[in-house]
């Protein structure tokens, strides 16, 4: 019995000390300050895990035939200090986008879709039902090759 309790102290330890480790991803200071991010990366480390990976998979970018013509809302960048939607999102560069800077919604079961400008492209968010199942996936994926 006490080997069973030493055992399972020892691994609670190791993924307490793995889950301490998880960085936070430069990106996310566009939305949230630093000190609030340090109280989630104490409090739940797998919560910034889930945004470092949200920065990079959440959405899909789109080529639109007739952006002048689209329906879609446009997007818009998120004033941090009254985090109101801002000023319109006029370019996109893949290299440099950063998704935190936007102002943007999330539902439950559908996508969002948003127009870049006069771009030609479309920004798809995921579902949160979606990037659920897209992240338990990711890490399924990332555990397996540890």
């Amino acid at each position: 019995m006490k080997k069973n309790i030493l055992l399972l102290s020892l691994i609670l330890m190791t993924m307490s000390a793995f889950s301490q480790s998880v960085t936070i991803d430069s990106r996310l200071y566009a939305k949230y300050s630093e000190e609030d991010l340090l109280e989630i990366q104490r409090v739940n480390p797998l919560d910034i895990e889930y945004m470092n990976w949200f920065v990079d998979n959440a959405f899909v970018v789109k080529e639109i035939n007739n952006p002048e013509s689209s329906a879609f809302p446009k997007l818009r960048y998120m004033d941090k200090e009254t985090k109101m939607a801002g000023a319109e999102v006029t370019e996109y560069n893949p290299e440099t986008f950063n998704v935190m800077e936007c102002d943007f919604e999330v539902s439950a079961k559908s996508s969002n879709v948003y127009l870049i400008g006069n771009t030609g492209k479309l920004l798809t968010f995921y579902s949160s039902e979606d990037l659920t199942k897209l992240f338990n996936e990711y890490r399924r994926r990332h555990n397996e090759n540890e």
